[in-house]
């Protein structure tokens, strides 16, 4: 209220002024007192500028009081533990039973709220959990239908496997072709040969030095006879070193005829024999089908005997197993080749240890594929003790026919 008259009273003070001003033009203007204009010019301007200072004065102070008024003078109230102790604590209070019973249900009152916004904040879960929940409680209230999912997609692989096993290369192949013929090294005569094969055998040469440089000097000639040499030192010289270093000068010759002594190495006792032959073998350029096949068609049962358990003893055999099953021809057929070199050669023990063992049907249906093809006589009476395996459907099947297939050739 005091605001108020206050700006009516400066509003009251600018309009005399303007009054005052208004007054002082008409005087001017009148021709009686023309006499007296000039002394009145000054006046004139100095009450106008008084008037105009007025003016611009009330506005002012009556902008500020209109916005004093309207301006909030307290902060709205938030709603928070910590105001309502302020408040509290701002009041003059007299220690009451009564005031502080009235305190502790208000303190009561501000910890439900808040523990209820809480709890509501620790209800609210992600869907992907509670998808989750739903699943485990699904299983947990239904689990027949789970089992019959289970088996249906266990069926329905099964299945898939079957179809995917009868279009693999390894079910065209239904026999034994010849190995084809290679061209031999030619033998050198040369005077610095021969004596290097000499001086490389051991029983005429016990220097390991001298045996060193007949080494180097075999891996200079190319030829039927060196390689020989080279073999019987990759095989039998007593130095582990050199041994292995015929094993590497063989491969570096990449020749048929090497690929028999390179196998026969990787069942070596010494590691580093072992390690060079098994580089050596998988770095010649040539085809190893028809290396086994050559093997087959020598019809040597000590010498195809021997070279089946350095293949077994190196690994050579059991990875054989599993590349049977390969989409690529060149490699189902080397692994064909080499598990009817395994049959043909009587150590058929790693192949009939697979078929009881094996968790993957198709291993089994390869191997006896193998079997029906080659058909070695001594194996028959292992096939029959398959018989009371608990085998699956098709792989009983396909033992009864491969167990009929040499009934035939029997009776035949």
């Amino acid at each position: 209220m005091n605001s108020l008259k206050l700006l009516k009273q400066v509003l009251f003070t600018a309009v005399l002024s303007a009054s005052a001003a208004v007054s002082s033009l008409a005087m001017q203007a009148d021709p009686a007192s023309s006499a007296e204009a000039s002394s009145s010019t000054a006046a004139f301007e100095d009450s106008v500028a008084y008037a105009m200072v007025a003016i611009v004065i009330a506005v002012v102070a009556g902008g500020i009081l209109m916005w004093r008024r309207i301006r909030p003078t307290t902060n709205a109230p938030t709603y928070s533990y910590e105001n309502s102790v302020q408040a509290k604590s701002a009041k003059p209070r007299v220690s009451t039973l009564d005031d502080d019973h009235v305190d502790m249900e208000q303190e009561l009152e501000w910890f439900r709220k808040a523990k209820r916004s809480s709890e509501r904040l620790d209800r609210r879960k992600p869907k992907a959990d509670r998808r989750g929940s739903s699943r485990r409680l699904g299983d947990l209230v239904v689990p027949e239908f789970q089992d019959v999912d289970e088996n249906s997609a266990r069926a329905f692989q099964e299945k898939m496997r079957r179809i995917q096993y009868a279009q693999l290369p390894i079910n065209s192949f239904i026999q034994l072709t010849e190995a084809r013929d290679f061209d031999k090294l030619p033998i050198s005569a040369d005077p610095a040969l021969l004596s290097a094969i000499e001086q490389a055998q051991e029983e005429f040469e016990e220097d390991e030095t001298v045996r060193e440089l007949a080494l180097k000097i075999l891996a200079v000639f190319r030829s039927r006879n060196s390689v020989e040499a080279l073999s019987q030192m990759a095989l039998y010289d007593l130095s582990s070193n050199l041994r292995s270093r015929a094993v590497a000068i063989l491969t570096d010759f990449d020749h048929e005829s090497v690929f028999e002594t390179i196998l026969l190495a990787c069942a070596d006792p010494t590691r580093e024999v072992r390690a060079a032959a098994a580089r050596g073998l998988f770095r010649l350029s040539f085809d190893r089908a028809e290396a086994w096949k050559r093997l087959i068609a020598t019809e040597d049962r000590f010498r195809m005997s021997h070279a089946v358990r350095a293949a077994i003893e190196s690994g050579i055999v059991q990875k054989s197993f599993d590349r049977l099953l390969s989409d690529d021809m060149k490699i189902a057929y080397e692994a064909f080749v080499l598990v009817a070199l395994v049959i043909r050669s009587g150590e058929f023990a790693p192949v009939f240890d697979t078929i009881r063992n094996s968790r993957d049907d198709r291993v089994k249906m390869a191997l006896l594929h193998v079997l029906s093809v080659v058909k070695e006589p001594a194996g028959a009476a292992e096939l029959e003790s398959l018989m009371s395996l608990d085998l699956s459907k098709d792989v009983g099947l396909r033992l009864k026919e491969t167990i009929d297939s040499y009934h035939q050739t029997a009776v035949a």
